[in-house]
């Protein structure tokens, strides 16, 4: 990678002042589709907030920008309807991370960056939304009810790589069965009511909008540090003990055979900090201390469906190739010297696992 962090001293730095390059190392712990937990270790916070914030605003996605309404009879505005489009959850696991990407045939491109003028199919996908309520009952226009144009086909693009809403149509259940437990409600129509509309999805990223949002959740935690002084421990009486074990809400501690305190949930630990506070009203300021361990952070990312916008895995992956480009601008941009290895777009070597 072309980015390396230094030590530049601090509250949160344990090797301050010094011009070692650390190498910071992640360990993954689980890989699925729908979720990733990963560690990073020998680092600072400003290394893992920079991972999160590229996740939560700058890993591109596609959605619907653009909605022309034909004929809208339900009892929905025209832009209540256009704000609903645009936050369904469409397939963009082959949008593309950085813009070295699309310049290798891989990906899409951004609108705003398009050579075309009003759309092309390097940019953009359309959709057309065409139903009619013919019976005497409540109609729900569903995700599923949404078909693709065509309009704008790449002769490269194979099948597999479209963009479709999400989630995908579950064969292994009646179609009417999925579209009332799965379908994304659009609309509902009474009887003799028709709804007709062309929608263009296009590439961006979520410090554009909320709408190009890959992920639902993207959070870390840090490694906890809990010193217990087991001399202070042992001069409580057995009731303190309980009481004291009892003022975590989490209930990081607990009893051993022997009646002694002792640490079960270190990870549950939320830095309230109700048991030193608990401790002061023993007289015992020193019985505990909490402290956040800043070289070591847990991370959790969360897709949004289990088949995307994108899958955690590929989330974390572009986030990663995204601070290498990034990082990889600047050293250009502070030494001259032209950069053109990035990440790669796939592992050279995977492992077992349901990587996608």
């Amino acid at each position: 990678m072309a980015s390396l962090s230094y030590y530049c001293g601090g509250e949160w730095m344990t090797f301050p002042y010094a011009k070692e390059p650390r190498k910071p190392k992640i360990k993954v712990t689980l890989a699925t589709p729908e979720l990733v937990k990963f560690e990073l270790t020998d680092t600072d916070v400003s290394v893992a907030n920079s991972i999160r914030r590229i996740i939560l605003a700058e890993v591109p996605s596609m959605a619907i920008e653009i909605v022309n309404i034909v004929e809208n009879e339900s009892v929905l505005f025209d832009e209540f309807i256009a704000h609903r489009m645009g936050l369904l959850p469409l397939s963009a696991h082959y949008v593309g991370d950085i813009p070295p990407d699309f310049g290798r045939g891989m990906g899409f491109n951004e609108y705003k960056d398009c050579n075309c003028f009003d759309g092309c199919g390097y940019c953009t996908v359309e959709f057309e939304l065409d139903a009619f309520n013919p019976e005497d009952r409540v109609m729900n226009v569903t995700h599923f009810d949404m078909t693709e144009t065509k309009k704008y086909q790449r002769e490269d693009w194979p099948e597999s790589k479209e963009v479709k809403p999400l989630p995908h149509r579950d064969a292994s259940i009646p179609e009417e069965d999925d579209r009332r437990e799965n379908g994304v409600i659009i609309v509902k129509l009474k009887k003799d009511q028709h709804i007709k509309m062309v929608c263009q999805a296009r590439k961006g990223i979520p410090k554009y909008h909320a709408k190009w949002m890959p992920v639902a959740t993207a959070l870390y935690q840090f490694q906890p540090r809990i010193d217990l002084k087991q001399e202070d421990c042992e001069s409580l009486s057995l009731d303190d003990k309980i009481d004291f074990i009892q003022s975590c809400p989490r209930k990081v501690f607990d009893l051993d055979a022997e009646d002694k305190v002792y640490v079960k949930g270190l990870m549950d630990c939320i830095f309230c900090d109700e048991c030193v506070a608990k401790a002061k009203v023993y007289g015992k300021r020193e019985m505990v201390k909490i402290k956040m361990d800043p070289n070591k952070f847990y991370f959790t990312v969360e897709a949004v469906t289990p088949g995307g916008p994108r899958s955690a895995i590929d989330v974390v992956r572009a986030a990663l190739r995204i601070w290498d480009y990034k990082m990889s601008l600047f050293l250009q941009d502070a030494y001259g010297d032209e950069i053109k290895e990035w990440l790669p777009l796939q592992p050279k070597v995977r492992g077992p696992g349901p990587y996608r």
